[in-house]
Order: C-alpha cells, then structure tokens, then sequence
C-alpha cells in the first residue's frame, strides 16, 4: 500500500512539472494550446524513461510530443520580428529543443546498452537523424550540428535509396553554402570557431582552410553516395557543383555532363514503360532540363561549348519540354511548378546565350517566353531592361513595380561569398557610410544624442556593414536586422562589433515589409535601408509599415539610384527598371510616397553611391521622419 502511494506520489510530481515546463512554454505562445492528452502521453513517456532509460520507441515517441510544443519561426510570424519575444523564446525553450535533440540522437544512434531487440528500424534511426538535423539548423542556427546530423542520416545503412537521396539533396547545399559563408567571414575579417562535425567546436580544420575542409567533406560525401545510387543524377550534379567550387572546371563540367547522361537515361526508360506514373515521368524530364542547363552553363563559364553548342543542347531539352507545357492540368502541382520552374530558367539561359552573341532578337524573344511562364520573373525582366531597344512598341518594362523576391534572393545567395571583397574593395561602395551619417546628422538636427535611439531596424542588412557601424557606435541600441538571402542572413549572425558583441539582436530571412508587418506598433525608433530600395522598387508598402511601427519622429534612412523623368517616363510614377538591372527612384516619386504615408523629407543629398565598371553610380541618401 505504500509502495503504491509513493508510485501514485511520483506519478502526480512528474506530472505536475511536466505540465508546468509545457505551460510556461505555451503561455508565451497565444496560438499552442497544447491539449490535456498531449500533456498526458508526455507524463507518462517520462514515467517509462525514468524506469526504463534505454528505450528508443518511447524515446521517438517522447521527442514527437516535445517538439510539437517547439515554437519556431515558421510556426509564428510574431517570432521573427518582435526581439524580446526572440529572447524569451531562445530562454524558455533552450532546454526542451536540447531535450528533443539529445532524444532524437539516443534514437539515431542507439546506446550499446540498448537491447537488440529493441534498436529501433533504419527508417525511424533516419527519421530521428533528419529531425535533428532540422532543428540545428533551422531552430539552433548551428550549421556544424546540423551538418553532423545529417551527414550521419546519409551514411545510415538499410535505408532506401530514395531516402539516402533525400538527405544528400540537404546536406551537400550546406557544405557549399558553409564554403562560401566561410570564405566571405574570411574576406570581411569575420572569425568563425573551429570545425568538427561530431557536433561541437574543435581543432580539426586549423591545418587547413575552413572554406576548403567543408568541400572535401562534400567530395568525400558524393563519393560515398555515388557508390550506394550509382544510377542517380544528383551525385553527379553536386559533385559538379562541388567541383566547380573547388575550382576544378573540367572536372565539374564532366560531373554535370555525366548528370545529363543518366538523367536522359532515365527518361528514355520511363518513356518506354506503359506503366509509367506520369508525374514520375514529368519529375525526370524536369531533371533532365536541369542538367542541360548545366551543362550549357558551365560550358559557357568555363568557355568549353561554343553558343552554337550551348543552344543545340538547350534547344533539344526545348523540344522535350514544348508538348508538356500546354497540358498542366494533368499533373501533380509540385512537380508541375518544378517542371515550369526549369522550362523558365531554360528559356533564361537560351536569351543569355543569344545575347552575348548579339543576337539580340532572339534574346528577347526567349526571355519573353520566360515571362509567358512567370510573368514577373526578375530575371527575364533584367535581362530585357538590359537590351536598349527604343522601338516603342514593348510596355513589358514600363508596368514593372517590383522584382520576383525568389531572383533577388538566388542573386544575392549567389554574391554573397564576394560580396564585401567585391563591393567595397572594387566597386567602393559606401551605402552603409552615407545612411550611417546622414543618420547622425538628423540627430543632430533634432537635438536628440544617439542614445535615444533604442530600437533599430536594419532592411536588406546584407553582411552587416550598416549594422556593425551603429553597434560601434550606438551600443545601447538593439539592432534587428533582416534580408531575403539566406546565406547574407548567416554571415550577418556572425558579425561583432569592436567590443566582441553580437552586431545583431535577432536576424530574420524574410521580406522587408512582411516583417516590418510582425512589429508591434510605435516599437522602433530608426529604421534604415542601404542599398536595398533599388532591388524593391514600388516602397509604398515598406514606408506604409515603417509608419505603423516607428514611434512619433522616428527616422527612415536609405539610399536610392537617381532617375530623371523624361516625357517617354510619364506613366512610370518616376518608379523605373533601370538597364543595370536595379530599380531608379524619381525625387518626386519619393516626396509623394512620403508625404502620403505620413512622412517629411528631412533630408535629400544627391551622392555617388559606387563604381559600375569605371562609371560613378549616381544617386541620393533620404532621411524620412515621422510626423506624429
């Protein structure tokens, strides 16, 4: 009897701290209100662990309950802006994602205490790894973690080939994106820890370059895969893209051409079966456009395809692709928007070959087969912008207010391993600098100390040049930053001001105004954009954020490129694509936009802004302020 009170006892304190762990994370959380079942599956999970320690079924199951209660920045739009909700997010749910993550492991790589029968199936094992791995890197931000997880998940044994593949096709973009990250930390005198992919810090990569340690692990990796999917594309795809960033051209450009090979193959074998699944089949030649572009590509780059060569490989996936881009009501949505996704970016890369040749016809032909596809498509709409026709018969440009945030995105992921080296160094730009002092100056104008400033929003923080300017010199300010391109977002974290401190509270990958939208109201007090508006075009909804969340005289800072209205121009609203593939912003444009969102122009100093080839880049730095 008083075994059984005390078992009864125990039952009820697990429970009681159980319940009170989960609620302190669901009262900060308006939108998880965990139901009374969950909280009792995950009591007694619990109760089994503690009598039973070494039991990975109960331990999956435990990890499951746990980790729906995980509030991350996909599950609550709040989460990505409001900075205190951040903190306290980090603080409150530190210990339940350790938890979840040290469960996932126990399951992915069982203890050798755990009893043969009970090593759970190589289905859960990598269930359990692939998890992991996605709260590292998406939840902890800890890329070396997640590399460690997924890495572990790709070399599993017993798993399908289709999930080996699934877990390759994650890891491989890591290694690449890590190389270039670390390359541009590098270049910008960011320091980083020491690499080891057990999951912690190490000395493991101080003989050799981190940049070049994470491509040899991706190398290893592909080979590894190759030898399990010998017959797969992808290997050969990132192994040329692997290589390619290794800077070994004729080997990538033979990795993409043998990716070409298998995916053609593929094709031809799902053709002729009868039985084939439709969208299986679409998936294929989805693929195959794909690796004909990259061939194409890295023949172009690498200057080992003549344009002839690169337009008959491009043109016989054109005709492959042709009969299919007139029936999509017949396919899954998924693989149909993968499917339009290459047939777009194959119609962009026949223009880019015409172009460069000359034929200018041609490139705005197939670059208007692009926009068919997806009409705002940023690159179809630079590249046309680019092409001075002056024939007055294409309205295509004039009606153009904004860019595919998707094309803005990939460019800047594309730049950003030499976007300081090159911008600066090169191009001497001084965006940062001129927001930054005209910042000061209307300060200074308003008789207001830099102290006042608490609440900094930093659009299109890029590295964090902007940023680590006002952490220098504004320590008591908490600056948010936010950028669409995930990989500028990565280096921007890692950025220190001169005292060693985080330059960023918090960095989001998002759009500027949906996550200006996430503020609270009257919550910032500054908030700057350099060198961003000429990638976003039409501001109206920016400013009409900005003027909900900034206090009364708060101050917005950016910088715009110059664009002189013309009689031709009347109906662009002094809003134009400009031939450099960025956007111009009319003076009178930006005093209309301002006033009717409730803003002065408190400053408008024309400027040059950087070099293009040996050309000034003329433009303006604005100070806005809030009137009430």
């Amino acid at each position: 009897h008083i075994a059984k009170m005390t078992m009864t006892m125990f039952k009820a304190f697990t429970t009681f701290w159980t319940l009170r762990l989960i609620s302190n994370v669901a009262a900060q959380n308006k939108y998880n209100h965990t139901p009374p079942k969950i909280l009792e599956a995950i009591a007694i999970c619990r109760d089994k662990l503690r009598e039973d320690p070494h039991f990975p079924k109960i331990q999956h199951s435990l990890a499951r309950l746990l980790e729906s209660q995980i509030e991350t920045p996909s599950t609550s739009s709040s989460s990505i802006a409001n900075d205190s909700l951040t903190s306290k997010h980090k603080n409150l749910h530190s210990d339940l994602i350790s938890e979840v993550l040290q469960l996932y492991h126990s399951v992915g790589v069982p203890s050798p205490e755990v009893n043969e029968k009970r090593l759970p199936p190589p289905k859960i094992r990598f269930e359990s790894l692939m998890r992991a791995g996605t709260i590292a890197k998406d939840i902890l931000h800890d890329v070396n973690k997640a590399i460690f997880y997924y890495n572990l998940a790709t070399r599993l044994d017993g798993i399908e080939e289709r999930l080996r593949l699934m877990s390759f096709e994650i890891i491989i973009p890591i290694f690449l994106s890590s190389a270039a990250t670390t390359s541009q930390r590098a270049s910008a005198g960011i320091s980083s820890a020491e690499i080891s992919f057990d999951g912690s810090l190490g000395s493991q990569a101080s003989q050799i370059s981190k940049q070049q340690y994470y491509l040899q692990q991706a190398m290893e990796l592909c080979n590894f895969v190759s030898v399990q999917c010998p017959d797969s594309f992808l290997v050969d795809e990132f192994k040329g893209a692997t290589l390619r960033q290794m800077k070994q051209p004729i080997l990538a450009f033979e990795s993409y051409n043998l990716a070409m090979i298998k995916a053609k193959q593929q094709c031809a074998k799902l053709n002729s079966d009868d039985n084939t699944n439709k969208n299986d089949w679409l998936s294929a030649l989805s693929n195959l456009l794909k690796t004909s572009i990259l061939v194409a590509a890295a023949g172009r780059e690498f200057g080992m395809l003549s344009p002839d060569e690169q337009l008959n490989l491009l043109r016989e996936a054109e005709d492959h692709s042709l009969p299919i881009l007139k029936v999509s009501d017949t396919f899954d949505e998924y693989v149909w928007r993968s499917f339009q996704d290459q047939a777009l970016d194959l119609y962009n890369n026949m223009g880019i070959v015409e172009k460069k040749q000359g034929s200018l016809h041609e490139a705005v032909m197939y670059f208007r087969k692009a926009l068919e596809i997806k009409s705002n498509d940023g690159h179809a709409l630079v590249q046309l912008a680019s092409i001075d026709r002056n024939d007055g018969k294409d309205d295509i440009l004039s009606n153009v207010n904004e860019l595919d945030p998707e094309y803005v995105s990939a460019l800047f992921d594309g730049y950003s391993s030499r976007f300081e080296s090159e911008l600066v160094d090169v191009l001497h730009y001084r965006g940062h600098i001129l927001v930054y002092d005209a910042l000061k100056s209307a300060l200074q104008k308003l008789e207001k100390s830099t102290s006042s400033i608490q609440q900094v929003v930093d659009l299109g923080c890029g590295t964090g040049l902007l940023g680590e300017l006002i952490a220098n010199d504004m320590p008591s300010a908490i600056v948010s930053g936010v950028d669409l391109s995930r990989r500028m977002v990565d280096i921007s974290r890692q950025r220190r001001s001169r005292n060693g401190d985080d330059v960023y509270a918090s960095v989001a990958v998002s759009d500027a105004a949906e996550y200006l939208s996430t503020r609270n109201e009257r919550s910032v007090d500054c908030i700057l954009a350099s060198d961003v508006f000429i990638y976003v075009g039409d501001i109206e909804k920016i400013l009409g954020e900005s003027a909900r969340v900034l206090v009364k005289d708060g101050l917005v800072g950016f910088t715009v490129e110059s664009f002189d209205f013309h009689r031709e121009d009347k109906d662009s609203r002094g809003l134009k694509l400009l031939s450099c593939g960025r956007f111009g912003h009319s003076k009178k444009y930006i005093h209309d936009i301002a006033a009717s969102k409730g803003f002065d122009v408190m400053s408008w100093n024309d400027c040059v802004l950087r070099k293009q080839g040996q050309n000034d880049v003329i433009g303006a730095v604005v100070i806005l302020r809030k009137r009430f």
